[in-house]
């Protein structure tokens, strides 16, 4: 009888055991796919792909009436059109995704906004768009450090260059002893903006080269460009002409090869002055 038990119980574990787990429906499988190989692409700066993956989990996660996934991936997709360039196509997005938004993303969706805000010379509206986020985050939020940086981006926008040399350092100082490397190189590139702007360039080539430094250890071919762009122009107001030409052909070798437009026409505008 007590082998028998046991037996039985042998079997039930059996069975137990060999249940398949429960697996996700196809679709939603396919927009979580999506959704990772599109942060994937992201990471390694081939933008392009990722906006294309992200805006095609959203619309998965809109046909399955999940409205949080779409929302979220409507951001991502905001993210990869920003660096990119598209403003406009960044803004549009996060207006998709603004009406669907999930619990608690409204200050990531205003921090994109205003972004996209500034990048448009729409420096109004992204004032009042840091005003709204700094509402909701009050308390030191996670992001606090991004909207220090936006506000620094705000403030060299309307020529209060002190404004901006606050906020940069504030945010430097919240981003120490954090693996935040890329927003690090935006808090240097902002202070050397911000003091070039204050008429201080000497002290405004060191941050410029920290950031330039980041910059290649992490291998961003945009904000390289632009980190040669600038201490291109902060050379210029120390007077050393040679060395600022040499810094605005650095810049255009970088957008060249990475097919950079903006950053190459900026470089030969400065070339030709």
């Amino acid at each position: 009888m007590r082998a028998k038990t046991l037996l039985l119980a042998l079997l039930i574990l059996a069975g137990c055991a060999s249940t398949p787990k429960p697996v996700d429906p196809p679709r939603l499988k396919a927009a979580l796919e999506a959704e990772s190989d599109g942060a994937k692409r992201h990471g390694r700066g081939d933008h392009a792909a990722a906006a294309r993956r992200f805006d095609e989990a959203a619309r998965i996660f809109a046909s399955i009436d999940d409205t949080p996934g779409a929302a979220r991936n409507r951001r991502h997709l905001a993210r990869a059109e920003l660096a990119q360039g598209r403003a406009e196509a960044a803004l549009l997005a996060l207006e998709l995704a603004e009406r669907g938004g999930e619990s608690g993303a409204a200050l990531d969706t205003l921090l994109l906004k205003a972004q996209a805000q500034l990048a448009l010379g729409r420096n109004d509206a992204a004032q009042q768009s840091l005003a709204t986020a700094g509402g909701l985050c009050a308390n030191a939020c996670p992001q606090a450090a991004s909207l220090h940086l936006l506000r620094a981006h705000a403030a060299l926008a309307g020529k209060r260059a002190p404004e901006a040399l606050t906020h940069a350092e504030a945010a430097l100082k919240l981003l120490q002893d954090q693996d935040e490397a890329v927003e690090t190189g935006n808090a240097w590139r902002l202070i050397a903006a911000a003091r070039l702007a204050s008429g201080d360039a000497t002290t405004a080539l060191p941050a410029a080269h920290a950031a330039l430094n980041i910059d290649r250890r992490l291998a961003l071919p945009e904000k390289i460009g632009r980190d040669w762009l600038l201490i291109g122009d902060i050379q210029k107001k120390v007077g050393a002409g040679e060395t600022a030409a040499n810094a605005y052909r650095r810049a255009l070798d970088v957008a060249k090869a990475a097919g950079l437009a903006d950053i190459a026409r900026l470089a030969t505008q400065a070339l030709s002055k």
